[in-house]
């Protein structure tokens, strides 16, 4: 019986911090040149941070209260948000991104952590790999999201620095 643990479905949160390049770097090692493993990065787009923004025909929505929306204009600009944002985290990875067992995925949640945990077993993880700190807005907070996905998840959690 071998101890070596083969991960072929990987979570990396993704935050555009120097600790979340450092996790998709390992994560990236972690699957090695396995034909069959997956990456999937993950930005958590905290619901509440969503503000101020365009629907998917390009309308600003401002000062509008979210509960007077109706729900296929909210869809709309959340779908727009999370589009935005995921194209910000490809941009920022560059050629690094280029590998057809990367995806890259953003949700909004009211809890990072627990988002994070959610998709990991949605998506069949078998590890989550993260930073221990990211740029949220909780900063003096030491590692709240990863402190809270470490308790939340039912998969192994890497945290690296």
């Amino acid at each position: 019986m071998s101890n070596k643990h083969e991960f072929k479905t990987i979570v990396v949160p993704y935050d555009g911090s120097d600790q979340a390049k450092h996790a998709f770097s390992m994560a990236c090692d972690l699957i090695g040149d396995d034909p069959d493993a997956k990456l999937m990065l993950l930005h958590v787009v905290p619901s509440g941070m969503v503000g101020t923004m365009d629907n998917a025909e390009g309308n600003t929505i401002d000062g509008v209260p979210w509960g007077l929306l109706d729900y296929e204009t909210y869809k709309d600009v959340v779908h727009a948000a999370l589009d935005r944002v995921k194209k910000e985290v490809l941009d920022s990875l560059g050629d690094s991104i280029h590998d057809e067992r990367i995806t890259v995925e953003a949700v909004a949640d009211t809890s990072p952590a627990e988002a994070i945990a959610k998709y990991a077993a949605t998506h069949g993880a078998d590890l989550i790999v993260m930073g221990r700190r990211g740029l949220g807005a909780l900063r003096g907070m030491l590692g709240s999201v990863s402190y809270g996905v470490l308790h939340s998840a039912e998969m192994p959690v890497l945290t690296v620095k």
